[in-house]
C-alpha cells in the first residue's frame, strides 16, 4: 500500500459523521424551544408541503440528494479518512480550522457559482437553472437541484478539506464536525423562510434575505454560500435596492 494511504482511518471518518448527526439533532431540537425558530420551521415545512404537491418537485429533490450523497460518499470514504484525526489540540486550533476551511471553500464556491454556473457555459448554466426554478425558496429547496450540482458542491467542500490538510496537517475531529455542521446549516438557512427581522434575529433574517435576492432572477449576484464577503470584494453584492424581494 502506498505510504500516502498508510494514514487511512475510516473510524475517524465514521466518528465525524456520528458527531455531525448528533450535533445536528441537539441543535435542531434545542432551537425548537425558542418560539421564533419553531415558527420559522413550521413556515418552511408548510411551504415545502405545498411544493411536494407538484409532480416535478419530489423527483428533482431526490436526484439532488442522490448527487449530494455521491459527493458525501467520496468525502467520508476517501478524503476524510486521510485528512482528520481523533487528536485534539486546542480551542484556538478548532477556531482557526473552522475559519480557514469555510473561507477557502467559499472562495472557490464563489468562483464556481459565478463563472461556471452563471457564466457562458451553456451546459452548466442549464444544470444550475434547475435550482433557480425556485424563485422564493424555503429550507427544503436547498436540495432542489440537478444531481451534478449537488455532487460538485459537496466534493468542493471535501477537496477544500483535503487540500488544506496538505498545508496545515490533519484537522481534528471536533473541528470537522463543527465545520460540517456550519457548512450544511448555513446552506439550509440561506434558502429558508425567516421573516423575523428584529433583535436578536436581524442578522439571521438578513442572511436568508440576501440569498433570496440571488433567486430573484438568474442574473443577480450574491454568489457566495458561507459569507457575502467575496461578493462585496468583487462587486457582486446585491441589496434591496438592486434586487428587491418584492419582485418575487
Amino acid at each position: 500500500m502506498p505510504a500516502f494511504f498508510s494514514e487511512y482511518n475510516i473510524f475517524v471518518s465514521i466518528g465525524s459523521l456520528a458527531g455531525l448527526v448528533a450535533l445536528s439533532l441537539v441543535v435542531f431540537y434545542s432551537m425548537q424551544l425558542i418560539p421564533t425558530f419553531k415558527e420559522a420551521n413550521i413556515a418552511n415545512l408548510n411551504a415545502n408541503k405545498k411544493m411536494r404537491e407538484k409532480s416535478f418537485y419530489s423527483p428533482t429533490v431526490r436526484n439532488g440528494m442522490l448527487g449530494s450523497g455521491l459527493g458525501y460518499l467520496v468525502n467520508y470514504f476517501i478524503i476524510l479518512p486521510l485528512t482528520i484525526t481523533f487528536e485534539f489540540t486546542s480551542v484556538w486550533n478548532v477556531l482557526f480550522s473552522i475559519f480557514i476551511i469555510l473561507m477557502v471553500y467559499d472562495f472557490f464556491y464563489y468562483l464556481m457559482h459565478r463563472f461556471l454556473f452563471h457564466g457562458d457555459n451553456h451546459f452548466f448554466k442549464t444544470v444550475h437553472a434547475v435550482h433557480h426554478q425556485m424563485k422564493n425558496p424555503s429550507r427544503g429547496d436547498s436540495s432542489y437541484l440537478h444531481w451534478l450540482e449537488g455532487t460538485m458542491g459537496v466534493l468542493l467542500f471535501g477537496f477544500t478539506v483535503g487540500g488544506l490538510s496538505l498545508i496545515f496537517g490533519k484537522f481534528d475531529l471536533v473541528s470537522i464536525v463543527i465545520t460540517m455542521w456550519l457548512y450544511q446549516e448555513i446552506n439550509l438557512h440561506n434558502h429558508a423562510i425567516f421573516e423575523t427581522d428584529t433583535f436578536p434575529f436581524k442578522t439571521l433574517h438578513k442572511i436568508s434575505a440576501d440569498h433570496h435576492r440571488h433567486h430573484v432572477n438568474f442574473n443577480k449576484g450574491n454568489y457566495s454560500s458561507i459569507t457575502l464577503l467575496y461578493d462585496w470584494i468583487f462587486g457582486t453584492y446585491e441589496t434591496e435596492e438592486t434586487a428587491p424581494l418584492k419582485q418575487l
